[in-house]
């Protein structure tokens, strides 16, 4: 008998999550090559900030000062993800006031109608925020405590003392991946990684993908 692919409502949905620095973004960009549509809804959220705040209701230099402008007194992306990450107070006063937008994009990315069948979403604040019920699976990447805080080092040109600040103001790397589906462990190098990855897919395509007799 001629063999009938499973058909399955929707896509299949894949929240990508973890501390500062662990490697999510790495894992989103191995999803890319490997055909899967992507959000970083953070980064969409900053471009459209960047591009048009007022369409946003947000006056930035109001809540966070000439940090974050350039010399024409344009907001510079580099610049304010560099405030953000620094001033926890401003940080949480705009993740409070953006919020809505990346609600908005991740929905609209999840459940619209064009895209790959497996999308993926990077959130860094999924658990915290409780927006699971979004997603069929989470992928919680980890990565070891040293490379964490050097990643952070140099990313941001932090010491060692600010850097750890700022990881212990996070939720635990253990208990996040206590409340995953699945753990990615970045400790290791970007070819391991990948391999994680590849084979998380294959049994995702295995599972959602599966044929009929």
């Amino acid at each position: 008998m001629a063999r009938q692919a499973a058909k399955r409502t929707g896509s299949y949905k894949i929240g990508i999550t973890g501390n500062i620095c662990v490697g999510k973004t790495l894992v989103r960009s191995i999803l890319e090559r490997s055909g899967i549509n992507t959000l970083d809804p953070a980064e969409a959220v900053i471009s459209m900030l960047i591009d048009n705040p007022t369409r946003m209701g947000v006056r930035p230099i109001e809540h966070l000062g000439t940090e974050a402008l350039d010399s024409r007194g344009r907001i510079t992306r580099k610049k304010l993800i560099s405030l953000l990450y620094r001033d926890i107070e401003k940080r949480a006063f705009m993740e409070n006031k953006l919020a809505p937008y990346q609600r908005d994009e991740i929905k609209r990315f999840l459940f619209g109608p064009v895209g790959s069948y497996i999308r993926a979403v990077e959130s860094p604040n999924l658990l915290e925020e409780d927006t699971r019920h979004l997603y069929d699976e989470i992928w919680v990447v980890t990565t070891s405590p040293a490379h964490q805080t050097q990643r952070l080092m140099g990313r941001e040109c932090l010491n060692q003392a600010e850097a750890r600040y700022l990881i212990d103001a996070q939720w635990p790397q253990s208990k996040k991946a206590s409340m995953g589906d699945r753990v990615i462990d970045n400790s290791l190098d970007m070819h391991e990684t990948e391999n994680q990855v590849r084979k998380a897919l294959d049994e995702i395509n295995l599972k959602v993908l599966k044929v009929s007799f």
